[in-house]
C-alpha cells in the first residue's frame, strides 16, 4: 500500500489504563503507518496490526502511546508526567 493512499475501516480501539478501560467504535481511515479517527491521529500502530485466521480483511494488533500530562502538584509547581496508554486495536477494511 502507498503511504498516501488511505483506506476505509471500521474500528474497534480499547485503551486500557489504571482505572480500567475505555472502547471506541467508529469508522476511519488507514495508511501504511497510522489510524485517522475523526478526534485523532494514532501514529504508527498499524505495524502492530497481524491479519486475523480465516479472514480476509481482518487485523487485530496491540500498542503503547506515550503522553505527557502537566499538572500542578501540591506546593504550587508544574510537574510533567509521562503515561504510558495501553490500546488494543481491531479494524476491518472495507474498501
Amino acid at each position: 500500500m502507498n503511504k498516501k493512499e488511505r483506506k476505509k475501516v471500521k474500528f474497534s480501539l480499547t485503551k486500557f489504563t489504571k482505572k480500567g478501560s475505555n472502547r471506541t467504535v467508529g469508522f476511519g481511515e488507514i495508511d501504511d503507518e497510522n489510524l485517522y479517527t475523526k478526534s485523532k491521529t494514532y501514529e504508527d500502530c498499524i505495524r502492530y496490526c497481524h491479519k486475523l485466521p480465516n479472514t480476509t480483511n481482518e487485523f487485530k494488533g496491540s500498542f503503547n502511546e506515550f503522553e505527557e500530562i502537566e499538572f500542578e502538584n501540591d506546593k504550587g509547581h508544574l510537574v510533567n508526567l509521562e503515561i504510558e496508554n495501553c490500546y488494543l486495536l481491531w479494524f476491518r477494511v472495507l474498501n
